[in-house]
């Protein structure tokens, strides 16, 4: 049985010249009104993997998901008009993962197959990184760290880039592995420089929650598994019905939370952990209805979430099982009602 264990941290980190016109010059036609520049948010960029402010996609690929056996890194595409990102990534992607996870012994893109990539600066570093989690199959419970390089690939895994976390760190207080991860960063208010992981576990018996996963301070250092009380955006307990995909803004941390069987798409922003101190704890935030009906009963392989066009509004990037991608920019949340989604084309990755 694990415990939330709140003193994990000990220390944290810290004029031109005008010319005049002549009197019989004729008159210069009335000019339109410039439009609005774009409002840009100024923090850095969650996902960006290359260091250009622009959020790029990644992707696992293997069998069912259209895309070869690794980890498929797709970089954004910025606007040319408003220097922003547009939804659209840069095809085809590349294969950043033909070593191998560093621990699966045979140093082959196919120890990927059936994991789950989400990006985050896990080392501590300046550059985002590759956490690749597997929910089942010969490595469930298993999450292999990856250091990225900076230019959208990551590092040779086999040369000591990498950090690797057992089932044993992330079981929630009956003994379960996460159905799915994704990035806390620093939810809890503690920034000891290494992000802290949620994530959705339990079993038939138990039930399912939402579980919070602390990090220590150092690369693939988890102890213990904060157990939380939210129910889901619907008020129900189903959490096995529920993906998730978090980002980072200016304003904090987003989770989206989608149900597949009922279409129902939320956002949370501000979220943020209180722990009780006895292995419990709530996330406290503001939830968004995003969309009723959004891709009911679709599969889809890869829920992203990032601020794509840097608008301070989080927005979404899925990848479905036939290795196509799409975005879809969120304007106008509110409380009372949906938000206004628009879809990107989809188009394969590779």
């Amino acid at each position: 049985m694990t415990n939330s264990i709140s003193s994990r941290r000990l220390l944290t980190w810290t004029a031109p010249a005008v010319l005049a016109l002549s009197a019989f010059a004729p008159a210069l036609p009335a000019q339109a009104a410039p439009k609005p520049a774009p409002t840009v948010t100024t923090s850095p960029v969650d996902k960006d993997l290359n260091g250009d402010a622009v959020a790029d996609l990644v992707t696992v690929g293997g069998p069912g998901t259209g895309l070869a056996s690794g980890v498929w890194s797709a970089l954004g595409v910025t606007s040319r008009r408003t220097g922003v990102g547009t939804g659209q990534v840069q095809t085809p992607a590349t294969n950043i993962g033909l070593r191998g996870n560093g621990f699966g012994g045979t140093w082959s893109a196919s120890e990927f197959d059936g994991g789950q990539a989400i990006t985050g600066r896990f080392f501590g570093g300046t550059e985002e990184d590759f956490l690749v989690y597997y929910p089942a199959g010969v490595y469930a419970g298993d999450a292999a760290f990856i250091k990225g390089a900076g230019d959208g690939t990551m590092l040779d895994p086999v040369s000591g880039n990498t950090a690797y976390v057992s089932p044993d760190y992330l079981l929630d207080a009956n003994g379960n592995i996460p159905l799915t991860l994704a990035n806390a960063f620093q939810a809890d208010g503690v920034d000891n420089g290494i992000p802290d992981l949620l994530g959705i576990s339990g079993d038939a018996t138990n039930g399912y929650r939402l579980g919070y996963h602390p990090s220590f301070g150092a690369p693939g250092l988890y102890f213990g598994t904060t157990t939380l009380t939210n129910p889901t955006p619907a008020g129900g307990t189903d959490w096995q019905n529920w993906s998730i995909a978090s980002t980072q803004t200016g304003s904090g941390v987003a989770l989206f939370l989608r149900n597949a069987t009922t279409g129902d798409l939320y956002l949370w922003t501000g979220v943020t952990m209180v722990d009780n101190g006895d292995g419990t704890g709530s996330l406290t935030h503001t939830q968004y209805h995003v969309a009723a009906n959004w891709n009911t009963g679709v599969t889809i392989s890869t829920l992203q979430a990032a601020d794509v066009n840097l608008d301070g509004t989080p927005d979404l990037w899925t990848v479905l099982p036939d290795g196509t991608y799409r975005a879809y920019l969120i304007s106008g949340l509110s409380t009372s009602g949906t938000a206004n989604v628009t879809a990107t084309r989809a188009r394969r990755l590779a």
